[in-house]
């Protein structure tokens, strides 16, 4: 996961997805496969470092944008 091995060298999480670009983490922003856009993804934040308390929260994961439902009923944005 790009996010981590941004944490373990920057001591920090990224701010943005765009900032797992910039910095050479991702050559660019993953379309999502349920939307088929690059920008819909929703973010999901990182909680506080009690190691490292002067690192402003930043991106921990991403997950769907889609309002979509898979077959079992749960949206395919809970995954």
């Amino acid at each position: 996961m790009p996010s981590i091995q941004y944490y373990a060298d920057k001591n920090q999480y990224p701010g943005s997805l765009d900032a797992l670009v910039s910095d050479g983490y991702l050559r660019k922003i993953p379309v999502d496969p349920f939307t088929n856009a690059a920008d819909t993804w929703q973010t999901v934040p990182s909680e506080a470092d009690p190691n490292n308390p002067t690192a402003s929260p930043g991106i921990y994961d991403v997950k769907s944008g889609s309002d979509g439902m898979s077959l079992d009923g749960t949206k395919y944005a809970d995954w």
